[in-house]
């Protein structure tokens, strides 16, 4: 599914940069959705619709809501997007667990966000090895990730602001120097600035971060995270039962847990879709 090319690039770097690939159609439901739901206090957010909770977070942090695929379907249609799913497929080796869709929002004031990603130094895990949830690997040709993330710009992100990250350091066994930040410069650091209907599509083992907002207009981004089918994680990240008639079946499907053994019926579905559009391409 993949070209030589596209798998050497994203191998060289963590990331891949998909230009254009949702339709500003789509752009423009989310858009206006995000602009809405973040207008809500937080009880009147439609369930099962939450702000992001966690003792790290500050009132100046930007302000994140989860399961926005439950408010709307065109979130789920993102989530099933074949040029993003082209990558997910083969790199997840056909075993993809959508684990969470969150909707950000910054403005000037928000703080920015730190590298995270990267070996860890935890206890528990022996230093120069990523965190095990964040596994990568290339051998053979195949290229294995078990936790990307999709991040999905709704505006255009202006040079010097929004993601950076260490190209490369999805494969160091090196620990990252505590004088190394966001705010630091080419090679080391690479600030990557998509328009509103790109994708920036890197493994959770790159280390990365944002540098502070600084347009006028606000940030509003969708994160769109997957993992390898088997992966065992939390209830949060499960679906809402309760809630199930509110996502198609195919997103349904794509947030079960199941071992690699049996393909997923949307998996199938995906690649009779990427093979056929492939066909069309080279006719």
């Amino acid at each position: 599914m993949l070209t030589n090319k596209e798998k050497y690039l994203f191998d060289l770097h963590g990331f891949v940069v998909i230009k254009n690939v949702v339709p500003q159609d789509e752009i423009k439901r989310m858009l206006e959705l995000s602009d809405y739901w973040h207008s809500l206090p937080e009880e009147e957010l439609p369930a099962p619709l939450k702000s992001y909770s966690h003792p790290s977070v500050k009132a100046t942090d930007a302000r994140t809501i989860q399961n926005p695929h439950y408010g709307d379907e065109a979130f789920g249609r993102l989530a099933l997007n074949p040029e993003i799913m082209r990558f997910v497929l083969a790199f997840t080796l056909n075993s993809p667990q959508l684990i969470d869709i969150a909707l950000t929002r910054n403005h000037r004031d928000s703080n920015d966000i730190p590298f995270h990603g990267g070996v860890v130094d935890y206890p528990g895990i022996p230093r120069g090895l990523h965190h095990p949830a964040c596994a990568y690997q290339a051998v053979d040709d195949t290229i294995f990730a078990n936790f990307l993330n999709a991040a999905v710009p709704l505006v255009d992100v202006p040079e010097g602001t929004g993601f950076v990250c260490i190209p490369g350091s999805h494969k160091t066994p090196f620990v990252r120097p505590d004088d190394i930040d966001i705010y630091d410069e080419p090679p080391t650091v690479i600030n990557v600035c998509p328009k509103a209907g790109d994708v920036v599509l890197f493994t959770e083992a790159l280390v990365h971060g944002a540098r502070k907002w600084t347009a006028d207009y606000p940030r509003r981004t969708v994160f769109v995270r997957y993992s390898t089918s088997y992966a065992s994680w939390s209830p949060a990240h499960a679906p809402f039962e309760e809630h199930k008639a509110k996502i198609s079946d195919e997103i349904y499907e794509l947030q079960q847990i199941q071992g690699f053994q049996t393909r997923k019926k949307v998996v199938d579905r995906l690649l009779a879709e990427i093979d056929s559009s492939a066909l069309q391409n080279s006719a």
